[in-house]
Parts: C-alpha cells; structure tokens; sequence
C-alpha cells in the first residue's frame, strides 16, 4: 500500500511539469490511504449543474410543478452524459456502491479501492476526488430545565394565528433528520403516507427514528394538540442522519428526493409532490458551498430552505454551513426572556462577512416529541429547536399566499420582536452599532409569526 502510494504522489508531482493533466485527488484521501485499503469518496465534476438551472430560470412556465418536473428532466440529462464514460470505468472496479446524482453533478463510490482513484486521477472532466463529507446533527445542548411544555410555540405568537385559522393547512412540511416516529399521537394525523418517507441509507419502509432529534424537530413544526407551531400541516421525511453523523451520500440523497419525491424503493419520481418546506438542523464547517447546487434548486421551485446556524457560540464568527450560506433562512436559538442563547452561533460569517442568522427563535428547552413510546415528550435546547419553530412560521406564511423564500424572509424578518437594549457582541458585516438591526446574535430578532402574518394579510 505505502508503495501505491508513493508512486500516485509522485506521479501527482510529476503532472506539474508534464503534459499530462495535473491530478485531481484531494491531498486529505491519499493520505486516508496510506492507513486504509478503502475510502467513501466523492468524484466532483467540472460541469455544473448550474448552467441548467439557469437555463430553466430563463423559461415560462405555466405552473410551478410543470417547471420542477422540466428542472428534473433536465438535470437528469446532463449529468447522465457528463458522467457516462466515468461511470463505465467505475463498474471495472469492485465497490460497495456507486451512485451518480443529478441535483449535484457528483458520484458517490462506497468503498473505493486506491486503484479505482488513480484510474481517475488525471481526467480533464473532474475537478475533484475527494473523501466523501460527514457532519452532524446541531446535538442537542444541557441548559436547566426550569421550563416545560410548548412555551416557544406561544412565544412566537402561533395561538394568535390559529385564532384567524392559520394552521398551515394545505402546507407540506419537511425535514431531513434522524427519521421521525411516525406512530407518535402528536404526529401520526399529519404523515403523508403517499411519497412522505426515504431512508437512502437504511431503505426502511416506513419512517423511523433511532436517535430521537428528527422527531423532536418534526414535533415542533407540526406537532397536533400545541405541540408544533403549524399543526395543520402535513408532512413527509428523509432520513438523511443514521446516527449523529450524517453523510454526504445521504443528505445529497435526501435533498434530490425533497426535490423530486419518490416512493421509499426509490422508484416513481413525482416531483409534484415535493414539499413545500424544508428544515434542516445540521450543519458543519464554514462558507463550504457543498450543498449550495441542492439548495439553489429548492428555491427555484419554491422549496423553502431552513437551516440551523449551529450550536458554536458564543463566539463570533461561528455560524456553520449551509446555514452560513446566502440563500437560506438561518436561525439563532433565544431563550423565554428573549436573550440569545449562549450556544447559539454567531456571525457574521468567517470570510465574507455576511451578517448572520436571519432570524432567532426559541430554542432553550423545548418540549417536543419523543421516541420512548407514542405518547412521550422530551425536554431539548439547541438552534436545532430553534429551526424548526421557524418552519411552523414559514408553513403559516405559505397558507397565507407567500411564495417564495425573499417574500417569506421580508415578512418575517421586518415584523421581529426586538429587545430594547440588545447585547451586541459580534460587530462585523457592517452592523449599524446606532441601531443594530440586523446584527450577528439575532439576525433581524425573534420571529412572531402573527405579526408576520399581519403584515402579509390584507
């Protein structure tokens, strides 16, 4: 092995003075193979899908699905071209699993022996052969537990919403997570049976949760009987974090499927059934753009992206991606006296210096669904509480005729609730310190989602 690899850095060394293409191979996975026989790795190409989404951006359509359906038609057959050649070699090496995608021009190679990396390592059409990413869930933080039940629900103002029939009835919420225990009684009314489960890793049947973060989440965005914020809402899941960790297979998995929904084998694409929402309470790293090409074509069909901002705080310049990046709604967890909450990530961002979160809300001990059993509750803190609060908001919006993601930002972010006095730690991005809002702790404030609805309502 230290042979194998001695010779393909050598040969890496040797590309610069030759005319041979220099080699594509991430330092970081020759060095993972000096230690191991076999890595999950990522084949990045140069063609992006971008220029079809931009060429789908320039045409009309009649409907919204009838543009998604196009979209999907589209990126299906670029990608398949651009990696045709590539895939033909890959079935010459033996793997544990290859899998192109088409939201993001990558293939996934489970168990890629070294031999596989150095067929591909000096081809023009690649821009990168990388080990495949793992982050995380935003883990749920220790605070006291000095409060109980849904006080974050009525913190952002929900039950004045509901009184004026604002549920998010009509609306299809989704998140991708650690599963959901769909049989739980604050959940089990609200599961979308047709197209509402994909587990890429485990390929379950019905959804599951081993781990209970993804319920908890699912529970504050639609949770029945106070539970969640929008508790008319329907919903759907992708399994996109096994444990704790979370691969890049999975989540690029889970984020084409939220795009264009299929049934739990994986066959049937429909992509009118695509939700209408998407909460995410992972994250890792910073102004990494791995995930951009999912969110970007989210938003070209109205697919509302939420992230966590992390649980990094509360230094500046903590805030993790994707929530760090600039066309998301991020959010920043506050506690029941409105003040951030001391885990919570701040921006502004590490290089760009971008003002970060969107928009705070609850997030320090959140009463939510739990796994034990189907009518079990469970006490948990993090921005991972706190998104999901932001996505109940959101699906309210959307019943009241919002669209798109700049409309549902504008109205939440312009009706916040903002302490007199805020605490303003982190000062770049160009926060006005004479009236600091935004700023880098929370965003444009704490969400109140009758206020927002107000605002759009005539």
């Amino acid at each position: 092995m230290k042979v194998i690899i001695s010779l393909l850095l050598a040969t890496v060394a040797l590309s610069h003075v030759s005319t041979t293409p220099a080699s594509v191979v991430n330092s970081a996975l020759l060095k993972a193979y000096s230690t191991k026989d076999h890595a999950d790795i990522m084949i990045v190409l140069k063609a992006k899908t971008s220029q079809v989404l931009a060429q789908v951006e320039s045409q009309i359509f009649a409907t919204t699905d009838d543009k998604a359906t196009t979209l999907y038609n589209e990126l299906n057959r670029f990608t398949s071209s651009s990696q045709k050649e590539i895939l033909s070699i890959l079935t010459k090496f033996k793997s544990s699993g290859v899998k192109g995608f088409y939201i993001t021009n990558r293939i996934s190679v489970r168990g890629a022996p070294l031999e596989l990396v150095q067929a591909l390592a000096h081809r023009d059409d690649i821009e990168e052969i990388r080990e495949a990413k793992v982050v995380h869930i935003e883990a749920p933080v220790e605070v006291s537990q000095e409060r109980v039940l849904e006080w974050g629900v009525s913190q952002i103002n929900a039950p004045e919403a509901w009184e004026r029939g604002y549920t998010g009835a009509g609306i299809v919420s989704s998140n991708i997570d650690t599963g959901v225990r769909y049989t739980h009684v604050a959940l089990r009314d609200g599961y979308r049976a047709d197209y509402g489960w994909f587990d890429p890793e485990g390929n379950t049947e019905l959804p599951n949760d081993q781990n209970a973060h993804g319920t908890h989440t699912m529970g504050s965005i639609v949770g029945r009987n106070g539970t969640g914020v929008a508790s008319e809402s329907m919903w759907v899941a992708c399994k996109g974090c096994s444990t704790s960790a979370c691969s890049e297979y999975a989540l690029i998995s889970c984020g084409e499927w939220t795009f264009c929904p299929t049934n739990w084998d994986g066959t049937g694409s429909d992509c009118t059934k695509r939700p209408n929402l998407s909460s995410n309470s992972w994250g890792g790293g910073q102004e990494d753009a791995w995930y951009d090409e999912v969110i970007n074509s989210w938003n070209s069909v109205n697919i509302i992206p939420i992230f966590a901002l992390g649980n990094s705080g509360p230094g500046c310049r903590t805030a993790n991606s994707p929530g760090d990046r600039p066309n998301v709604i991020s959010v920043g967890a506050t506690n029941a006296d409105d003040a951030v909450a001391v885990f919570s990530s701040h921006g502004p961002t590490l290089a760009t210096s971008v003002i970060k979160p969107e928009v705070s809300a609850p997030g320090v001990n959140i009463r939510s669904c739990g796994i034990a059993t189907d009518t079990s509750y469970t006490l948990l803190s993090g921005t991972s509480m706190a998104t999901p609060h932001v996505a109940g908001a959101v699906a309210i919006l959307l019943q009241a005729g919002l669209a798109t993601r700049p409309e549902i930002a504008t109205a939440l972010e312009t009706t916040t609730v903002r302490p007199e006095i805020p605490e303003i730690v982190c000062t770049g991005g160009g926060v006005n310190i004479t009236y600091p809002w935004p700023n880098n702790s929370y965003g444009w404030g704490r969400i109140d989602v009758s206020a927002a609805l107000n605002s759009v309502l005539p």
